[in-house]
């Protein structure tokens, strides 16, 4: 956590420092998660529900052309479903159970910094057209996990069977609605697709999440 706080302070005094039109705003996302596992014997059963919440800066190199950053809090997870052959375990506290023919529900937490651009349309009426890309830094802060099959652990934590770092691409697009000279309210839909295996141990299986941000800038 020292370390995030140290990265994200150099981060803030840099924008703050190169910036021409600087923009800050907080927002909250309901998002839909799912797992992608890429083996023969473990396959997505399903996606959840998971919130997330943070603050977001643009820092406007050209009119219509920002830097976008930030940090939130961002949920993820999904359901996985095991083959009956699978070799595969969950060590849970003290003790690790064999996957195979299990039902699976994951949720994990993460601490989010985005590294992307903002690409807005002029303003047409009170509204512009804004598309987002880049790429995104994800620190793991909570996992836990539940069998759905026989019930052997319920949202139990598996922190130390999760990689504590991931990191993921994302892209969107939505409307900037304004509300006066120096606010607006911001929709965005995002999706973020994940780079690096969520589990430490094998098989490699990716996080993927699409998102609903509903947000206000000053």
């Amino acid at each position: 956590m020292k370390r995030i706080t140290i990265l994200l302070s150099l981060l803030l005094l840099g924008i703050y420092a190169n910036s021409q039109d600087l923009k800050f705003g907080v927002y909250f996302s309901p998002n839909i998660a799912w797992l992608s596992p890429e083996s023969k014997d473990v396959k997505g059963n399903g996606s959840i529900v998971r919130f997330s919440g943070g603050l977001n800066i643009e820092n406007y190199f050209a009119k219509n052309y920002a830097f976008a950053t930030g940090i939130g809090i961002g949920g993820q997870g999904g359901k996985l479903i095991y083959d009956g052959t699978a070799n595969n375990e969950l060590n849970v506290y003290d003790s690790a159970y064999n996957l195979a023919g299990k039902e699976v529900k994951y949720t994990f937490q993460y601490i989010n910094i985005p590294l992307g651009l903002k690409l807005r349309s002029n303003e047409i009426g009170y509204m512009r057209f804004h598309v987002v890309v880049g790429f995104t830094n994800q620190f793991n802060i909570k996992a836990r996990a539940s069998d759905e099959t026989a019930g052997d652990f319920n949202d139990d934590s598996i922190k130390d069977e999760i990689s504590l770092y991931n990191l993921g691409y994302h892209f969107g697009g939505g409307i900037d609605y304004a509300l006066g000279e120096d606010t607006s309210l911001s929709f965005t839909i995002v999706y973020d697709n994940g780079f690096i295996d969520v589990f430490k141990p094998s098989p490699r299986i990716s996080s993927r999440v699409v998102s609903l941000r509903m947000g206000i800038t000053f």
